[in-house]
């Protein structure tokens, strides 16, 4: 982290790891005013910093959460200390959440394609990055190694990013622990929250796909590894954890079913009602 007292926290964003949630409780803890998103919807997330580095000082220098998917590099344009966090998911998981989230987008702009295709096809087109270890890719900050390699020192540099720039990466799959110790490095504390977006039930995927999306993403997988491994250690050297961690569970079991009611309900309403247009 930063040694400035109060650095721009840049959330890298990676797609389908939990980071709707994430963005969730961090805006509770930045008046508007001082959050910046940046997008690439319709676009590759790697030119999101190309975008804003175009934007004027003042306003890269204004906000103290900067949140959006992209890569690793915006802190090169942000003129005042700063730091990343991110999340990170299980490999297989994350590449079947992106192929059905891209078939069941209409405005994706590989929507089209995908749906024509089987997982194993649309992995082996080359069509989408994601496929084809996004997250050390996002993390390394490069987008020059060719689709389908899997470079060891790709995996070195997101590492070595990591190490440098990176306060935590968080886990999906561990998800609560991953946001205490977030809370404890920033001082955060509004951390009650239910998932803003879930999937729905998908198929079961083939082996032989699945042994395709292993193959494709290996570096994924160590990245993953590694990350767990610094979480463990991160969660073993802070003697107060395991009761931050109960007492968050506590509160979170209590703010549930009322966030149920007030966020989770009517979201799926809205969901069915442009389903039904």
């Amino acid at each position: 982290m930063a040694a400035d007292a109060d650095p721009t926290v840049i959330f890298l964003h990676i797609g389908k790891t939990g980071g709707t949630t994430l963005r969730k409780i961090l805006r509770r803890h930045y008046p508007d005013s001082q959050v910046l998103v940046v997008r690439a919807v319709r676009r590759p997330r790697e030119e999101t910093i190309a975008e804003f580095a175009e934007l004027p000082e003042a306003r890269r220098a204004a906000p103290r959460l900067i949140v959006g998917h992209t890569v690793f590099g915006l802190h090169e344009h942000v003129p005042r200390p700063s730091t990343y966090i991110t999340i990170l998911r299980e490999p297989r998981s994350l590449v079947i959440s992106q192929y059905a989230y891209v078939r069941r987008t209409p405005g994706h702009r590989h929507h089209d394609a995908a749906s024509r295709m089987t997982m194993a096809e649309y992995i082996e087109s080359g069509l989408a990055q994601e496929m084809n270890n996004s997250q050390t890719r996002a993390l390394a900050g490069t987008v020059e190694t060719a689709y389908g390699e899997n470079p060891p020192e790709l995996l070195d540099m997101a590492r070595r990013n990591v190490e440098q720039y990176f306060a935590t990466v968080a886990l999906t799959e561990r998800f609560d622990e991953s946001l205490v110790a977030l809370a404890r490095q920033f001082g955060w504390s509004k951390l009650s929250y239910v998932k803003a977006k879930v999937g729905g039930r998908r198929e079961p995927v083939p082996p032989d796909t699945l042994e395709l999306i292993d193959r494709m993403n290996q570096l994924d997988r160590s990245l993953y590894d590694w990350a767990a491994g610094r979480l463990d250690e991160q969660i073993a050297a802070d003697e107060g954890f395991d009761g931050r961690m109960a007492r968050f569970r506590r509160r979170n079991m209590l703010y549930r079913p009322w966030a149920t009611v007030t966020y989770t309900v009517p979201k799926k309403i809205q969901q069915r009602a442009a389903g039904a247009r």
